[in-house]
């Protein structure tokens, strides 16, 4: 497809982005279901960042995360908007859960059960939880951060969305701090009673977001995930992201080829 074909797309796409990748059954799926299957999933075979079992080699790894070579439209990439649109508004609709920090041998995770809702294009996707990278996966017109989340949603049909925000050096974030606060520097669980997380704390005061399909970041690397990255970064402080790294001093997956999908800026 070429650029010229991508952005004649565009015209006919509109709102059916999103709901391009809806599974064509109508039956519902629970969202605890969804949420212990992507786990399980990418639990299923002991996969690292580098080496014999690092990202170059996940798609021959296991049958399972063949997906992971042979997807057309795999994540990460670097974001370059084909065009600008009035994209529908981002219904954000999180609230506070009390606090349960995992580290899951790959990342830092925050469970976000009861943690709210993202409704888009009609479609309502519950927030299921979130996570970090460090260095960014994503990187925007060719640069890349130091700390990236993923607020990872699942319809009640099973589609996937997420929604991500990058972070740069700056002034640090009280509620990662108190993330941090909290995380198990070896793999495991901490539920802290009386403490909450409130995720409204990581998102940017503008909600202008790029929009594109793409695939989840780690094995199995299914596609038809629907990503919404926000445009603006928000901060940390050095010692915040320095807190991370020496944990998971590298999380990302490496770039992959955008195989001119197309990539919407909203206005």
């Amino acid at each position: 497809m070429t650029k010229f074909t991508k952005l004649l797309a565009a015209s006919i796409l509109g709102s059916a982005m999103l709901s391009a990748c809806q599974p064509a059954s109508e039956t519902k799926t629970p969202v605890q279901d969804v949420a212990k299957k992507v786990t399980k999933k990418a639990q299923s075979t002991d996969w690292k960042y580098v080496g014999e079992y690092g990202a170059a080699n996940w798609g021959t790894m296991s049958d399972k995360f063949s997906t992971c070579a042979t997807g057309k439209l795999q994540s990460p990439f670097n974001i370059t908007a084909d065009i600008s649109a009035d994209l529908p508004a981002l219904g954000l609709n999180y609230n506070a859960v009390p606090m349960k920090v995992i580290n899951n041998g790959h990342t830092i995770q925050a469970d976000q059960a009861g943690g709210g809702q993202l409704v888009v294009d009609g479609t309502t996707y519950n927030l299921l939880q979130f996570h970090f990278h460090a260095g960014s996966e994503y990187t925007i017109d060719g640069k890349s951060y130091p700390l990236e989340v993923h607020l990872v949603h699942a319809s009640d049909a099973g589609a996937l969305a997420v929604v991500g925000v990058m972070f740069e050096e700056g002034a640090a974030n009280a509620e990662l701090g108190k993330i941090w606060a909290n995380m198990p520097a070896k793999k495991g669980e901490n539920a802290v009673a009386g403490e909450t997380i409130n995720v409204n704390k990581l998102l940017p005061a503008s909600k202008q977001y790029y929009r594109f399909m793409g695939s989840l970041t780690t094995p199995p690397c299914s596609e038809g995930v629907n990503w919404h990255m926000m445009s603006t970064p928000i901060t940390a402080s050095q010692a915040q992201l320095d807190a991370f790294t020496a944990i998971y001093p590298m999380n990302a997956r490496p770039l992959q080829d955008e195989n001119n999908r197309l990539v919407v800026l909203g206005r």
